[in-house]
């Protein structure tokens, strides 16, 4: 083979000449045909990660279509919408992402179509969590979970009990999603679903801990942690350990909290991408054990030593 060639598929070459003739075609066509055409420019688009231009050209295909009349092309309208609240998503634009999602659902409703409707009523509750706006992500899980769905699985029912109590806990109603935690625990282990048992504890170890239950936060950190070593999790244990740290503090059994909280820092602090909010949280209940085993010299070097990434994270004045 001759040197200085580079190797081109021609698969490549039939996806740039088809993007070429699309873009050819949008001087040539008109109405519908025009927004068809642009259509399939954004899923070009889309596969290669050009999430901006996938979400101009799908902007301009909408408009065509609203010229048109919204009502003549509804099925188009969602096809087109859904790729923009995908397209908003990856972009990382979520509060958008959740509005496109419940204008979807609401033409999805027009349409009558109920599964469609609870597919965007849950993306959207979804997105407004990513977004930080718990409260409209429970009403929208809350809605998905009272809709009579004559089609509904054990699964999804165990899913909208989750996201219900996941948005709960950030609201700070912890009793109330501790009570949907167990619900959702139970339909998983019915559904002999063991990863999703393990969700629903690691949340249940969070909630009990901050209600300051040191024995029913053990039991699920420890069911937390057993699953993180069956499947040989090193990104999950050190979180394991913090909720057992946790939990032996609670119940004062300090040199137990010590030994979690320790291991828990060497293996959050050999990931690459470090999570310096757990790190800073785990060094300060590493502190707090110490102070209250009477070691205040070790305590207060470690408080010394976070001092400057606590400034530098903003998490101090």
């Amino acid at each position: 083979m001759p040197r200085g060639k580079e190797k081109v598929s021609s698969e490549n070459n039939k996806k740039d000449t088809q993007e070429e003739e699309l873009w050819e075609r949008i001087s040539t066509t008109t109405g519908a045909e025009r927004a068809e055409v642009l259509d399939e420019l954004s899923h070009i688009a889309y596969r290669k990660d050009n999430y901006t231009e996938c979400l101009q050209l799908i902007d301009t295909s909408i408009d065509i279509y609203d010229e048109l009349g919204r009502d003549l092309y509804t099925r188009e309208l969602i096809h087109l919408y859904e790729g923009k609240a995908f397209c908003l998503s990856n972009l990382n634009q979520s509060a958008e992402a959740a509005e496109t999602f419940e204008l979807i659902a609401s033409l999805y409703a027009t349409n009558e179509d109920n599964d469609g409707f609870l597919r965007a009523t849950r993306a959207s509750a979804r997105e407004w969590y990513e977004a930080g706006e718990w409260e409209k992500s429970l009403n929208g899980h809350s809605l998905a979970q009272g809709f009579i769905d004559p089609d509904i699985t054990a699964y999804s029912m165990g899913i909208d009990t989750l996201n219900i109590s996941m948005a709960m806990q950030k609201l700070g109603r912890h009793e109330e999603a501790v009570v949907n935690l167990l619900k959702a625990r139970q339909i998983f282990k019915d559904d002999k679903n063991p990863e999703y048992v393990n969700w629903c504890d690691q949340y249940l170890a969070e909630s009990y801990i901050a209600l300051g239950n040191g024995m029913e936060a053990l039991f699920h950190a420890t069911h937390y942690y057993n699953y993180s070593n069956v499947i040989e999790s090193l990104d999950m244990e050190p979180y394991a350990r913090y909720r057992l740290g946790q939990s032996h503090r609670l119940l004062r059994e300090y040199e137990q909290a010590q030994h979690h909280f320790k291991r828990a820092l060497e293996l959050i602090t050999l990931d690459d991408r470090k999570d310096w909010e757990t790190i800073i949280k785990l060094n300060n209940e590493l502190a707090a054990v110490l102070f209250a085993q009477g070691k205040d010299d070790q305590a207060q070097k470690i408080l010394n030593r976070i001092s400057t990434i606590e400034e530098t994270m903003g998490l101090v004045d």
